[in-house]
């Protein structure tokens, strides 16, 4: 695959990333006041999100209704799985870039029982065609659902055996992230009426005083604190899939040489290495600036993850360089 067939693919496997960011802008009046100009462009992208090669979330309903006549679809050969905010929208579009990986229709698929998958994924023929053309085919599950343990209990009983790859983030980070996705799902006029919203230390103070005996306000359902405590949940799936068949990695890691971490994910579930031409956009960036963390909060948030990070440490017989 040449570097401007490359190109092209990741645009359109990121173009769905795009039209999504632009809008929530536009729907939660993050962008020009022009109001006739917002709700064409609005109108225009819901026009192209009907025609896309792979989506973020949900496919229009015409896409579905077509696939349901072809039933025998396939299941995902390997996951590659992380929290909310833990950049794996980025990592699963340069995944995909891959050319004996089939892209599901969806990268983020909200059903827990993997029956409820088959058609996202390619039909047998597809696949057989892709593998007699490429050498092999792949088709991977997406999705920030590190959590959900019925979605890591059903697809345990129907594929034991699947490789699974988690991603984990600084949790400290991941907060700041969280917020400001929560900024962006509120709009800016909850935002700005909400106290605990309007700062990142307002967001973080409020955050660490109603937890645990009360859950934090969210617009995106996730829960800011427990997102990112990772170590039972990491558990949990070691249990179901056997700590062979599990590999626990560090974004911060695919964000300093993204070519030798996607080499790890690779060389785990069984794919050739391929070097993938980097790019300096990165997918499902939030689209609002806000201005960075503060040192006091990022300090408040390492205490408050130090005593979970190291249950996690004492699980995985290694540590990551987060913040101490």
């Amino acid at each position: 695959m040449g570097t401007v067939a490359i190109h092209k693919k990741r645009k359109k496997l990121s173009r769905c990333y795009q039209l999504v960011s632009e809008s929530l802008a536009m729907k939660n009046e993050y962008v020009s006041e022009n109001y006739l100009r917002s709700k064409i462009n609005y109108i225009t992208n819901v026009i192209e999100y009907q025609f896309l090669t792979h989506y973020f979330g949900e496919p229009p309903n015409w896409r579905m209704f077509l696939r349901k006549f072809n039933n025998n679809r396939t299941l995902p050969d390997f996951c590659v799985i992380g929290p909310i905010k833990s950049g794996t929208s980025d990592l699963a579009v340069n995944l995909m870039m891959h050319p004996n990986i089939m892209a599901p229709l969806s990268k983020e698929i909200y059903c827990a029982d993997p029956e409820d998958w088959r058609i996202y994924y390619p039909t047998q023929q597809q696949k057989k065609r892709h593998a007699d053309r490429y050498g092999s085919a792949y088709s991977p599950y997406l999705g920030p659902f590190l959590h959900w343990m019925e979605l890591t209990y059903n697809l345990a009983q129907v594929q034991p055996n699947t490789k699974i790859v988690l991603i984990l983030r600084d949790p400290v980070k991941r907060v700041y992230s969280h917020w400001k996705w929560e900024v962006l799902n509120s709009g800016r006029k909850r935002a700005d009426k909400l106290p605990f919203l309007k700062t990142f230390p307002d967001y973080v103070n409020k955050a660490l005083a109603v937890f645990p005996e009360s859950p934090m306000f969210t617009a995106c359902d996730s829960e800011v604190l427990q997102t990112g405590i990772y170590w039972k949940a990491v558990n949990y799936w070691m249990e179901c899939f056997g700590r062979n068949n599990v590999l626990v990695l560090d974004i911060e890691d695919y964000f300093v040489n993204s070519n030798h971490f996607l080499g790890k994910i690779f060389e785990f579930v069984g794919l050739p290495n391929f070097d993938c031409p980097t790019s300096i956009n990165k997918i499902n960036e939030n689209p609002i600036s806000l201005p960075p963390p503060d040192e006091d909060s990022m300090l408040k948030l390492s205490k408050f993850y130090s005593p979970y990070n190291i249950k996690l440490w004492s699980l995985l017989g290694k540590e990551f360089k987060w913040c101490k």
